[in-house]
């Protein structure tokens, strides 16, 4: 893992409570750094969490402040006095901000930038914020990790002094998931007989969910006994009632609106899924289409950036506002076995060039080049 170990420091805080796609990225990258030489100093707020892959002699797990923090106050006030005496050679902050009164070199992790580009999934106070933090961040960062060539541009665009420090590292599939259960099993556990269309991630509204449900009405009399499972807490600001919208067109029983959902939940759920469908009109990446094709799940995804230029060659590509369109590809993925067997052929191919080892010897070497 490079010429001489390194004392790396790492906002660990995505590990605790719920943790979502950045906890996941996190934790797939430490289970392949930890037997690399190097020490790794986890920050939390309040006590670690109890997780088989923070049990290891490589990782010094520090508990800084009650956990009741507020997050900025917590990382820019109470982290720095801490890991300023933990002789660090370089910190890893994995989530979009950094410590900037720490005195070691930061790479920092912006997974997307849509607090500028599409502000409405963000209250006013929460984008500004993000904007802001971001921002300094990004100055303060000696390395600045994105997901995709198309976050690369976006760097580029909004912060065009900065694209020199900034580094392309893609996710890796489904490596933190549960083993594949059977299919029959996974089924019988969700309590689905039908077709099991499937999208997972918090709810936004560049996800385009309600012209996803919009488009099971038409589903429904080619498939009457589908189900689309939205995997994902709903942060929509003002709320958007999907609920409502299923019950308007008298779709009640085929819409399921799980919430979050742990490891062994998404894995039951890429086993028993006939179709994934992903359409947000602006990604960083887009993790779960990526685990989804790995697990040998066909793809419909938005033709936008970066779930276009990433899934397009194994997916079938769709504007995510069509609601006809939508449901054609639905459809067609759902009616076509020759199809189905191909796009899932491509996912697997396409996630098999994608690998979590790779993704942390980039990133360690990102940390490599901050700290020297």
């Amino acid at each position: 893992m490079g010429d001489r170990p390194l004392v790396v420091g790492i906002d660990a805080r995505e590990l605790s409570g719920r943790p979502t796609g950045t906890g996941r990225y996190l934790r797939s990258l430490i289970r392949h750094w930890r037997d690399g030489g190097d020490t790794l100093v986890l920050y939390f707020d309040g006590p670690p969490p109890d997780d088989p892959v923070l049990r290891h002699p490589a990782l010094r797990l520090r508990s800084v402040g009650g956990g009741g923090s507020r997050g900025l106050v917590w990382q820019q006030r109470i982290l720095p006095r801490v890991a300023g005496a933990d002789g660090l050679d370089v910190f890893f902050a994995p989530a979009y901000s950094c410590p900037w009164r720490l005195a070691v070199p930061r790479v920092t992790t912006v997974h997307d930038l849509s607090f500028f580009a599409h502000p409405q999934d963000f209250t006013l106070r929460d984008a500004f914020r993000r904007r802001l933090t971001v921002a300094i961040s990004a100055r303060f960062s000696t390395r600045i990790l994105v997901c995709a060539e198309f976050t690369v541009r976006e760097m580029a665009r909004l912060f065009p002094d900065l694209a020199p420090r900034v580094r392309a590292v893609p996710h890796g599939p489904d490596e933190d998931l549960a083993p594949p259960p059977p299919r029959a099993a996974a089924r019988a556990r969700l309590a689905v007989s039908g077709p099991l269309v499937l999208s997972v991630g918090a709810i936004l509204n560049r996800r385009c969910a309600p012209e996803l449900v919009r488009s099971l009405a038409r589903l429904r009399p080619a498939h009457p006994s589908i189900t689309l499972d939205l995997a994902g807490e709903n942060r929509t600001a003002p709320r958007l009632d999907l609920a409502g919208i299923a019950s308007g067109l008298g779709l009640e029983r085929n819409l399921r609106l799980s919430g979050f959902v742990d490891e062994a939940g998404l894995a039951d759920r890429y086993a028993a899924a006939d179709v994934f469908v992903s359409l947000s009109e602006y990604e960083g990446f887009g993790l779960p289409a990526l685990e989804a094709a790995a697990r040998g799940v066909p793809l419909v995804v938005s033709r936008a950036p970066a779930l276009g230029e990433i899934f397009g060659e194994a997916a079938l590509v769709v504007d995510p506002r069509d609601e006809s369109a939508v449901a054609t590809a639905i459809h067609r993925v759902l009616s076509e076995p020759g199809l189905a067997a191909r796009l899932r052929e491509a996912g697997l191919a396409l996630a098999g060039r994608h690998s979590w080892r790779r993704t942390a010897a980039l990133t360690r070497q990102a940390l490599a080049e901050a700290a020297e």
